[in-house]
């Protein structure tokens, strides 16, 4: 994976946004999706919102969260975490964003759920700089839908991006509105974002 920064430093410099097809090896991916299997029984409907105006959105949004410890990933992850810490050293070291840490969930969208329009970073809180995103499920055919869509500037969409398996997303928080469309299956991915603070 670590082969794989210097592409996505230059996709960001150049539109903002970076696709990754088959990132993470399958061999790779079956552990985490495992992982998933394991604990899928203790995800939790997910809020949105930050602070103590955190609340559920079922109009807005339909996926199921399990928060991970980046400080002490579960060892299925160590792989996949250690190449983010390497993304946001490569990324403070090009373009001085100034990351200290970051924060993620895995996310399972149930058959038929989704996201709505909306930007990862808060108005009360600007601290979100990079978003990113990695697909956990072992197949995927383009018609069961569940694709991230970017938007860019007046609404034109910049990127649709299918959930393939182990494909990695990242992009900027401020500039990108997007949704997660609906799937026929249920779709899983690792989502969390860079931020310019300490958040633990």
């Amino acid at each position: 994976m670590t082969s794989a920064i210097e592409q996505i430093l230059l996709d960001l410099e150049s539109t903002g946004f970076s696709l990754r097809p088959g990132l993470i090896p399958s061999a790779d991916l079956a552990a985490l999706a495992a992982f998933v299997d394991d604990h899928r029984t203790e995800f939790r409907p997910a809020k949105v919102g930050t602070g103590p105006g955190r609340k559920l959105a079922e109009g807005l949004r339909g996926d199921e969260t399990y928060w991970l410890d980046p400080l002490a990933p579960p060892e299925p992850f160590t792989g996949v975490f250690s190449f983010l810490e390497l993304l946001r050293t490569s990324v403070n070291e090009r373009f001085y964003l100034g990351l200290k840490q970051y924060e993620c969930h895995l996310a399972c969208y149930p058959p038929g759920a989704a996201y709505g329009l909306h930007l990862d970073r808060f108005n009360s809180d600007s601290s979100r700089s990079l978003s990113f995103v990695f697909y956990l499920n072992q197949s995927w055919e383009t018609a069961q839908g569940g694709e991230l869509v970017l938007y860019g500037p007046g609404g034109v969409e910049r990127a649709r991006i299918s959930p393939t398996p182990g494909t990695f997303v990242c992009f900027l928080s401020a500039d990108f509105p997007h949704e997660v469309r609906p799937a026929r299956r249920e779709r899983r991915s690792l989502t969390g974002w860079m931020h310019t603070k300490l958040i633990n």
